[in-house]
């Protein structure tokens, strides 16, 4: 009995002192953990609590605990689309290409020597160029377009996909030519090259029409992009036959940059206000279209629809004030007979802008004076003009010559358009001209600037070699006396059967 007590005793003791060394345990990982707790977090009460709990649960649940604790979430990462945003992409405006090493150099010398043919030459040029630059989607897009209006085949290559696998085997050379895009068609070798004629045709009438630049930024990054590709021909003289054609083109390139977001200002805004009042008035598009008298009156800066009395104010100020002497007593004769007409000069297509006339400082104090709401006016003087993109009139030769006399015309413009007026500047616009000698315009459909130039090329896009045509004919008489013979095949064998 005695061994059974000593037994039973000792066995308690074991029993109580495995307890305690796993309390101890257990205190000492809940310790260690409270600690890395106060690490991540900075509320004092909301870690007590999750000790107190962590201290209730098994050994192995709590280890599980703690490494789900310090486990850090994983970062996501960014799409392709906009890792590289905010990297330099050979555009800006300082930026200028790294001097070349002599292996380069060497390299260079061989590729873009005079003796080898410019088409090779410019490939070549394309490859470099377009790997050594990051072309985001829209300048890209820019880029390429120049590119097929230049004659540069930019059509996706069919089985031309390369895989990471397959470019290691392969020398920088080979990785470019297997990447490209771009190629020039050997039917085009006999072609006039200009680049200037190229540069200035793409800016000034496809590039306007098809991009339609709605901000500054869209314009500046159209001519950037042709310009530092013009600078890289040059730089590594890549066609030095050409180099005063490759210099005029960038200074086509700096003049259109200048012209093109004023072109765009003008189209929006024009004609202006005393135009639109003129045509409210005298004929046109906005003849019918204005407010009754008795409707609420509204502004007419806000644009037509204009009340007649507000037009006429604005008419009536502007002869006043910037007209000559002679025209504001024709104009108040023949109102005051009720004998002015108006009428639209045919054959011709716009207008073409030969000299400014700003308001001077007696025209700016009379506005303030008397007219504190109406816009001060300037006046422009222009002549005739004929766009070539458009089909010529239909008329007889006689007709022809004396529609092709230049007619001078005198519009009266608001000064915040008048600041967007050059010498040369061409507007597309229906013109009117008044029996008392005034001159108006109505809605502007296109504007273009002093290097405006219309070429063929963009006719081409798209446009695919022609494949030869089989001749069917002879095939299908063929079937058809085939057909034939054995109609009458079956029918004899009929009549054999029956006799």
């Amino acid at each position: 009995m005695e061994n059974k007590e000593e037994t039973s005793s000792s066995t308690h003791l074991s029993t109580s002192d495995s307890l305690k060394q796993a309390e101890d345990a257990q205190a000492q990982l809940a310790s260690d953990t409270a600690h890395t707790l106060d690490l991540e977090s900075t509320d004092s009460v909301s870690t007590k609590a999750q000790v107190d709990s962590i201290g209730e649960q098994e050994v192995p649940g709590f280890f599980e605990n703690i490494i789900k604790l310090k486990k850090k979430k994983k970062k996501s990462k960014k799409p392709r689309s906009k890792r590289s945003l905010g990297k330099p992409t050979g555009f800006e405006e300082y930026y200028v290409d790294a001097p070349m090493t002599p292996a380069q150099y060497e390299t260079e010398q061989v590729i873009y020597n005079p003796s080898r043919p410019i088409i090779h030459r410019i490939e070549d040029a394309l490859q470099r160029y377009q790997n050594n630059r990051r072309l985001e989607n829209f300048r890209r897009d820019i880029f390429l377009k120049y590119l097929a209006y230049g004659g540069v085949d930019v059509s996706p290559r069919m089985f031309a996909g390369s895989d990471q696998k397959d470019l290691q085997d392969l020398d920088s050379e080979q990785i470019l030519q297997t990447r490209t895009q771009t190629s020039i068609p050997r039917d085009t070798a006999n072609l006039a090259i200009d680049f200037d004629a190229v540069v200035r045709g793409y800016l000034t009438s496809y590039f306007p029409s098809y991009f339609n630049p709605e901000t500054e930024d869209m314009v500046h990054l159209g001519t950037v992009t042709i310009h530092n590709f013009l600078s890289y021909l040059l730089y590594h003289e890549v066609c030095p036959e050409y180099k005063d054609n490759i210099e005029q083109a960038r200074k086509s390139c700096d003049i259109a940059a200048t012209e093109l977001w004023k072109n765009q200002q003008f189209m929006v805004k024009g004609p202006g206000h005393f135009n639109k009042a003129c045509s409210t008035l005298f004929g046109g598009h906005l003849y019918d279209c204005y407010t009754e008298e008795d409707d609420e009156e509204r502004s007419w800066a806000h644009g037509p629809p204009m009340t007649r009395d507000v037009a006429r104010k604005v008419v009536k100020f502007a002869l006043a004030g910037a007209g000559t002497d002679q025209l504001a007593v024709d104009f108040r004769d023949l109102a005051h007979t009720d004998e002015l007409i108006s009428k639209r000069v045919d054959d011709i297509h716009g207008f073409e802008i030969m000299v400014i006339h700003p308001p001077n400082d007696t025209v700016l104090d009379f506005y303030k004076m008397h007219a504190p709401d109406l816009v001060p006016v300037g006046r422009i003087t222009a002549i005739s003009y004929w766009d070539p993109a458009r089909p010529a009139c239909d008329m007889t030769l006689e007709q022809r010559q004396q529609a092709m006399i230049p007619v001078i015309f005198s519009f009266y413009v608001e000064l915040p358009l008048l600041q967007l007026c050059y010498p040369g500047m061409k507007v597309m616009t229906p013109v009117w001209r008044m029996n008392c000698g005034l001159d108006y315009f109505e809605e502007t459909f296109n504007v273009y600037g002093t290097i405006y130039t219309v070429l063929a090329n963009d006719l081409m896009l798209g446009w695919k070699k022609p494949r030869p045509v089989k001749d069917t004919a002879g095939e299908d008489e063929m079937e058809a006396e085939e057909d034939d013979a054995s109609e009458k095949g079956d029918g004899i064998a009929d009549v054999q059967d029956v006799l």
